[in-house]
């Protein structure tokens, strides 16, 4: 499913526009950006968590030349699904 698609089920589950749709979507997603981006988790009880994970500065190999390379500290988005979406994934496996 694309964002598209979401939308076009947003606005028919909800019988608004798509264009209502597309807006609370976009702001729904640019929420969530903003807060992990300012270190708040997101959490959603059920679909799961979104938050920022600090990664430490490491050294790596450029596998074509060898050269030893450095990257820098830096902060990255991590989801982690809830139970119930674990669940519900997982039920075609029960």
């Amino acid at each position: 499913m694309n964002k598209q698609q979401l939308i076009e089920i947003i606005a028919e589950e909800n019988e608004i526009t798509k264009d209502m749709a597309t807006r609370t979507l976009n702001t729904m997603i640019r929420s969530i950006m903003t807060s992990v981006k300012n270190g708040e988790p997101v959490v959603l009880v059920g679909f799961g968590t979104f938050r920022q994970v600090k990664r430490k500065a490491r050294v790596i190999c450029n596998p074509h030349t060898g050269e030893k390379l450095e990257l820098k500290p830096r902060s990255v988005p991590k989801f982690v699904p809830g139970t119930l979406f674990k669940q519900i994934v997982d039920e075609q496996n029960s």
